[in-house]
């Protein structure tokens, strides 16, 4: 594997890693310093979004140990956070690392919004918060794009 290769996996490595433990302190600092109370729900939310976040850090780590079985982890990864929508009663948005996002809010009228995000998680079941909109993280996009380019040079 040429030299150019395994730097541009380092540093999806280190972004990955980065984007997760951004989350995880993020995480940790709403729920506790924001006066939220941490019902059992609020719980189970938080545990799934650090959840998510390790994942995220597990893949930079796989990245530098087994960079074909990492980009295959990363992909996965990174199609987690592609598309992020609020419906109803239904929402979810996962962003570890950076989300630059087009979409379309539909309260109201139809506004298109661009959005820009930090490492976030945001998950709703059965909670009406009357917000409608849908919308694509460029970001995650462009990194499947680049890893799945990646992939081809590291078989090689």
């Amino acid at each position: 594997m040429e030299n150019a290769t395994r730097n541009k996996i380092k540093g999806i490595a280190i972004y990955q890693i980065a984007g997760g433990i951004l989350g995880i302190i993020l995480t940790a600092w709403v729920m506790y310093s924001s006066g939220m109370v941490i019902d059992q729900n609020a719980l189970r939310m938080g545990l799934l979004a650090a959840g998510l976040f390790v994942f995220s850090i597990l893949c930079g780590r796989m990245l530098f140990r087994n960079p074909a079985r990492g980009l295959r982890l990363s992909i996965v990864n990174q199609v987690l956070q592609v598309i992020y929508f609020s419906f109803g009663t239904y929402g979810f948005q996962y962003v570890a690392g950076l989300r630059i996002g087009i979409g379309v809010d539909m309260v109201g009228s139809w506004v298109f919004k661009f959005r820009v995000a930090l490492s976030s998680f945001h998950f709703n079941l059965d909670t009406d918060i009357g917000q409608k909109f849908i919308g694509i993280n460029l970001v995650a996009l462009f990194l499947i794009f680049w890893m799945e380019q990646l992939m081809e040079k590291v078989k090689d």
